[in-house]
């Protein structure tokens, strides 16, 4: 039996139908629009203002950022942190400058999401060919797709390396990677998870970074063990 209230974290580009299939498990639960904040300090003011004095947050990629600086600014509102497919590592400098060379040309042109093309890189090879996840992830991105990406990309792209600041946090804590994560790699994850002594790590195989649709039952058995 879940006690704990489970507040759920989207990523960049996603709304709570990223976790439609952990939402069924866990009754009772928050999920935290994240689409309309400019700023990391807004996307925790979000966090904060809820009425649980505990809480368990579980953060999906962005939103696993999200969970993390939110566990080291204010620890004595959570009980438990689940961070799946990101690391604490910031944003890597060869992205950033990736960003920021592409964000004139994105800002002017055309976005209406992550293409079908892009999304091999995003997915497994198995979960790519599965027509219901892909069709997921672009309804997700909406009609407003360029409109929050752009807001979602600035408000994270000065994200700091917070490593050093997670040893400090003494609450229990769970990492999942996907093995076949291109986009934040399963060694940055493990390397994350490595430093805080209350950490665990686990890596699920034939997955990608869309890991709670990807492997949606492995990873409710994961949460179940983890957070009862």
């Amino acid at each position: 039996m879940i006690s704990s209230f489970c507040v759920f974290l989207p990523g960049t580009l996603c709304d709570e139908r990223i976790f439609q299939y952990q939402l069924r498990e866990f009754p009772n639960h928050a999920v935290i629009d994240l689409r309309h904040s400019d700023s990391i300090e807004e996307m925790l003011e979000l966090v904060r203002k809820l009425p649980q004095k505990k809480m368990t947050l579980i953060g999906f990629s962005m939103g696993g950022h999200v969970a993390q600086e939110f566990a080291i600014k204010y620890p004595e509102r959570v009980e438990k942190l689940v961070v799946i497919a990101a690391s604490g590592e910031g944003y890597p400098p060869e992205e950033k400058k990736l960003v920021l060379d592409t964000l004139p040309a994105l800002e002017k042109g055309k976005f209406t999401g992550i293409t079908d093309k892009r999304l091999k890189d995003y997915l497994a090879p198995a979960s790519y060919e599965n027509l219901e996840i892909r069709n997921t992830i672009h309804a997700m991105a909406g009609a407003d797709a360029k409109e929050v990406y752009l807001r979602q990309l600035k408000a994270t792209l000065e994200r700091r390396n917070i490593s050093a600041d997670l040893q400090k946090v003494t609450l229990p804590m769970l990492y999942v990677a996907g093995e076949d994560d291109k986009i934040v790699l399963p060694s940055a994850i493990e390397r994350t998870a490595k430093n805080p002594k209350n950490a665990k790590f686990e890596s699920l195989n034939d997955c990608g970074h869309f890991v709670p649709l990807e492997q949606p039952g492995i990873l409710n058995m994961i949460l179940l063990d983890f957070i009862s």
